[in-house]
């Protein structure tokens, strides 16, 4: 065989397969003022702006894709007449994250530490979307 494989379920998969997400569209109303806010809180740099659109990496790191939107569109859902987030994010110092960010006038909610399955808030943007934050000791991510 030439290339590489994997052997998922009986299955060789060979070159082609997905790695991973390389990045979250979030429609935003004001580009700019978004885009701000995820440099300031988050630390991210922009690249590939464009009309409307730009990219938001952590370092070479692809992250968000922000969009200007002409409606009032959202990146959440409902599960029982409750708003929900589509993306969630992870840190190494969730305490950290969150005193900061309310320090910053950030709306937030609490921290909620569920375990086996680590600690959790959720943060909403200056248009409304969600987000999950995730602390997690015994899970590894790559960047």
């Amino acid at each position: 065989m030439v290339g590489s494989y994997l052997r998922c379920g009986g299955n060789i998969i060979g070159n082609g397969r997905i790695l991973g997400i390389a990045y979250n569209v979030i429609p935003v109303k004001d580009l700019e003022m978004s885009a701000a806010w995820f440099v300031k809180h988050f630390g991210f740099n922009i690249r590939h702006q464009r009309e409307g659109y730009l990219s938001l990496f952590r370092g070479n790191r692809p992250i968000l894709d922000l969009i200007q939107s002409d409606n009032e569109t959202r990146a959440t859902f409902e599960v029982h007449q409750k708003k929900r987030w589509v993306i969630t994010f992870f840190t190494d110092d969730i305490g950290s994250l969150h005193d900061y960010l309310t320090s910053e006038n950030v709306k937030v909610g609490a921290v909620s530490d569920e375990g086996q399955y680590g600690k959790f808030f959720v943060l909403e943007d200056l248009d409304g979307n969600l987000f999950d934050m995730w602390e997690h000791r015994d899970c590894e991510l790559n960047f």
